[in-house]
C-alpha cells in the first residue's frame, strides 16, 4: 500500500552551490522532495507552471528575473506558497524580499552565514515547508467538500467602522497592539495603510520573523507607508504616531507608565520570543479599556490567550478573516476562544480604528 504522498518543491536560485546544499538538506527528509529547480526567475515560473508544486523556495536577487519579479509572476499564474530566501546582511536584498511579500510571498528565511546557521535551517525549513503545504491541502480540502461552509464561530461579527457585537464600545482607543505571523508582514501593511498618517496613537507590533530581519522589515514598512516605523528600543515612551516593531529575541510589553519594555531573559511563551501573548497581557494589565488588540494571519495559536485576556479586561480585540488569511491558524484560535469582537480583512480592521479615532474627534 503506497504512503502518503511527498511534499513537492521548486527551488529557485541562481548559484548551483546553494542548490546543492539544499537538496541534500532536504534529503534528509522522508516526506519532502525537490520536484525541480530553476536558475533564475523566468526559469522559476515555468518550472512552477509545468511541476505544480505544493512549495516555491525563491532566491531574491537572479539574472532575468529577480525573486519579486518571479514571485508576482506566479501569484498571477498559478498561486502558490513562496518561501523567500535571502541574506540579511544586503539591504537592498532585504526591501526586495518585502516587497515579494507584497506580492503574495508567505515568509522571508534567512541564507545562513556560517556551518552553524545551515545546520539550523536543516530543522526550520523542513518545519515551515511542512506547515506551509499542510495549510495549502487542508483548505483545498475544506474548498472541496460537499455542502462545506464557514464555521459560524469564524464569520465577522460586525460590517467595517460599526461598533464591537453586544453594544460593546470603547471610549477612546489610545493604544494598538498588533501580532502576526506567516505572511504578516503584507497583512501589517495592510492594516496600517488605512489609518492616519501620522497614526494618533503608538502603534506595538510583534510579528514572528527570522532573526536579523526586523530591521528591514521597519524600513520597508517605513518607506512604503511613511510613518515613523522602527525596531523598539527598550525603556522609550510610547508615543503617539510611532510604530515600534519587537525585536528578536525579546519580548516587547506595555507598562503602565506608558513605556516599552524589552525582555530577552524571561522563555519564550508558545515557542515564541517575542510573543504577541506577552504584548497583549501587558496591554491587559497597563491600559486595558483603551487598547485595541489585532491578531493577524499567523500558524500556531500565539496570541489568543492574551487577546482574550485584553478583551475580557475591555479592550477591543480584533483578528483578521479567515479568507485573507494565509494561514489561518492564530485568528482561528483566537475565535474559538471567545477572544475577538471582530473579524474582518486587515485593510478594514484598520478602518474600524480609523473610525473609532474619528468617532472621537465628532
Amino acid at each position: 500500500m503506497p504512503g502518503p504522498a511527498k511534499i513537492r518543491v521548486v527551488l529557485v536560485d541562481d548559484s548551483s552551490t546553494v542548490r546543492a546544499v539544499m537538496r541534500r538538506l532536504f534529503s534528509r527528509t522522508d516526506d519532502i522532495e525537490i520536484v525541480d529547480e530553476a536558475a533564475d526567475g523566468a526559469q522559476a515560473v515555468q518550472s512552477v507552471l509545468a511541476a505544480r508544486p505544493d512549495v516555491v523556495l525563491m532566491d531574491v536577487e537572479m539574472p532575468v528575473l529577480d525573486g519579486y519579479a518571479a514571485t508576482e509572476r506566479i501569484m498571477a499564474v498559478c498561486p502558490t506558497p513562496i518561501l523567500i530566501f535571502t541574506s540579511r546582511a544586503n539591504r537592498d536584498q532585504l526591501h526586495t524580499a518585502f516587497e515579494a511579500v507584497a506580492r503574495g510571498a508567505l515568509d522571508v528565511l534567512a541564507k545562513p552565514e556560517d556551518t552553524v546557521g545551515w545546520e539550523r535551517l536543516a530543522v526550520s525549513l523542513p518545519a515551515a515547508v511542512r506547515s506551509l503545504a499542510g495549510e495549502r491541502s487542508a483548505r483545498r480540502r475544506e474548498q472541496a467538500a460537499p455542502g462545506s461552509s464557514p464555521d459560524p464561530r469564524l464569520v465577522a461579527g460586525a460590517a467595517p467602522g460599526a461598533a464591537p457585537p453586544g453594544g460593546r464600545r470603547l471610549q477612546s482607543v489610545r493604544y494598538v497592539a498588533v501580532g502576526a505571523s506567516t505572511d504578516g508582514p503584507a497583512a501589517i501593511r495592510d492594516l496600517l495603510a488605512a489609518l492616519p498618517v501620522p497614526v494618533p496613537v503608538p502603534v506595538l507590533v510583534v510579528q514572528h520573523i527570522a532573526a536579523g530581519f526586523e530591521e528591514g522589515l521597519a524600513e520597508w514598512l517605513a518607506g512604503d507607508l511613511h510613518c515613523d516605523v522602527q525596531v523598539a528600543r527598550d525603556g522609550e515612551i510610547a508615543r503617539p504616531g510611532a510604530i515600534r516593531l519587537a525585536p528578536s529575541g525579546s519580548h516587547l510589553r506595555l507598562r503602565a507608565s506608558g513605556v516599552v519594555q524589552l525582555d530577552a531573559a524571561s522563555p519564550p511563551r508558545n515557542g515564541h520570543r517575542p510573543s504577541a501573548d506577552e504584548l497583549f497581557l501587558s496591554c491587559a494589565a497597563a491600559f486595558p479599556t483603551v487598547t485595541a488588540g489585532v491578531l493577524l494571519t499567523g500558524m500556531g495559536s500565539d496570541g489568543a490567550a492574551g487577546l482574550a485576556a485584553l478583551r475580557q479586561a475591555g479592550g477591543l480585540t480584533m483578528v483578521q478573516d479567515e479568507a485573507t488569511s494565509a494561514v489561518f491558524g492564530m485568528p482561528r484560535a483566537a475565535l474559538e476562544m471567545g477572544a475577538a469582537d471582530l473579524a474582518l480583512p486587515p485593510r478594514e480592521l484598520g478602518k474600524t480604528l480609523a473610525a473609532c479615532w474619528s468617532r472621537e474627534r465628532a
